[in-house]
């Protein structure tokens, strides 16, 4: 999980255009618009701040 936070936050950092992540994620097998009101880019934010957020604990 750890990677794969990384990973979204290095391609965050590149500062890329919308249009530069739409095809981003596309080329990941994403075949959906994300959600609105969201943008490829700030969609690709929130996922990672969610992913690095604390895990749930299951007994």
């Amino acid at each position: 999980m750890a990677r794969l936070v990384g990973e979204v936050r290095e391609l965050l950092a590149l500062g890329l255009e919308e249009v530069d992540y739409a095809v981003g994620v596309a080329e990941l097998g994403m075949e959906v618009d994300p959600p609105a009101p969201y943008t490829p880019g700030a969609w690709l934010a929130v996922v990672s701040e969610h992913l690095a957020g604390p895990r749930a604990q299951y007994t």
